[in-house]
């Protein structure tokens, strides 16, 4: 072989190289690792993975810091078929007159500052089917809970979404048949002070129990729903962050 012959070789081989790393998804620093075939949308505000068999997002994750909640964007409640997803999510009126609530995973309140990520937040990608005792509840509350948590840190990373595991007997929808998930979760880690995590389990129904009795580790979660959260932080840092909570860093005592 001449020396042409292996700098061709030796061209094509950089690159195919340099064309398969262009061509890996780098995924934000707060999403979980992707299971096998799953696929993620990118919005302006959060990164979703859509499932289409039970109609609604595997998860939903985004970075919440102070400077995002300080914006003037307001609610459009105009529920929207996700544009980039295909086949298609499902549509608003599959809750039509279903008795449950549109219930935001990545909140419409922590959207305010763009508009194009408050019209976002209302793609069918974020949305899932939650009771209106919970969604207007305890999910709110923990929501409030978040936000407070977000103007006194850097920045929060927060994965959220329904528990699609278990036995999941109701559906709603005409068009398509969206899957009643039994729980819903929100990882959450504080980048601030990168060592404190939690993680919330909730059940898709009213509570007047406080928010710590739904607190659990990040472990927990990931033996619950089979995933691995914040697996690009390094792994001495994640193992402190997912092996425990502290209360007293939340700041929730009762």
């Amino acid at each position: 072989m001449n020396l042409k012959s292996h700098l061709s070789i030796i061209f094509i081989a950089v690159f195919l190289f340099s064309f398969t790393l262009s061509n890996i998804k780098v995924l934000p620093f707060e999403c979980p690792l992707l299971l096998e075939n799953e696929v993620t949308t990118q919005h302006l505000g959060y990164i979703t993975s859509y499932n289409h068999t039970h109609h609604q997002p595997n998860w939903v994750a985004y970075t919440l810091t102070q400077k995002k909640l300080n914006g003037v964007a307001e609610r459009t409640n105009k529920f929207l078929v996700d544009p980039l997803i295909h086949p298609e999510t499902c549509n608003t009126k599959d809750y039509s007159k279903s008795g449950f609530d549109r219930g935001h995973l990545a909140p419409a309140a922590d959207m305010t500052w763009s508009l194009e990520a408050m019209k976002e937040s209302f793609y069918m990608s974020n949305i899932t089917p939650q009771r209106p005792q919970f969604n207007r509840g305890i999910w709110k509350k923990l929501e409030e809970q978040v936000r407070q948590w977000a103007r006194t840190t850097s920045a929060l990373f927060i994965v959220t979404g329904p528990i699609l595991k278990g036995r999941l007997t109701q559906q709603i929808g005409k068009t398509h048949k969206i899957t009643v998930p039994n729980l819903f979760f929100k990882a959450i880690v504080d980048t601030n002070q990168i060592g404190n995590g939690i993680a919330f389990v909730i059940q898709n129904e009213g509570s007047s129990l406080p928010l710590s009795h739904f607190a659990i580790t990040i472990d927990s979660l990931e033996k619950l729903t089979g995933r691995n959260f914040f697996y690009t932080i390094p792994q001495k840092k994640q193992i402190n962050i997912e092996k425990k909570y502290n209360l007293k860093h939340w700041k929730l005592n009762n």
